[in-house]
């Protein structure tokens, strides 16, 4: 048995950060390219570009910045570097909360309850 979670930010009710633009920011981060990140997720350049320009709208800052005439890959802006570094650093804080702090020890009483009914 095992805690399952999604994390994300919000800001008066309205997500402005969230598992699907972290992975694309985090390929993009490895690859240098948001064609390549946007292959590696299955979804279009177009779309890829699409959710960029949403969550910098939402954020109010850049994230992205594309090469010349979009030729010569992609990279994070400083502040796209930071909230990539940050959500990473809660990612952690999370996965270390479930798999050795309280909740891990909540988990194991809910399965020595018994077996899990289907």
């Amino acid at each position: 048995m095992e805690f399952a979670y999604k994390v994300w930010i919000e800001k008066d009710g309205n997500t402005v950060f969230g598992m699907g633009i972290y992975k694309l920011l985090d390929l993009v981060a490895e690859t240098g390219s948001l064609h390549k990140a946007a292959q590696e997720l299955g979804m279009s350049y177009r779309a890829a570009w699409g959710k960029v320009r949403e969550y910098e709208e939402r954020l109010g800052i850049g994230l992205l910045e594309k090469g010349r005439h979009g030729r010569t890959g992609a990279s994070l802006t400083r502040e796209g570097e930071q909230i990539l570094k940050h959500f990473q650093e809660i990612l952690k804080e999370m996965d270390r909360l479930v798999s050795t702090g309280p909740l891990s020890r909540i988990i194991d009483k809910i399965e020595d309850i018994g077996p899990a009914q289907e």
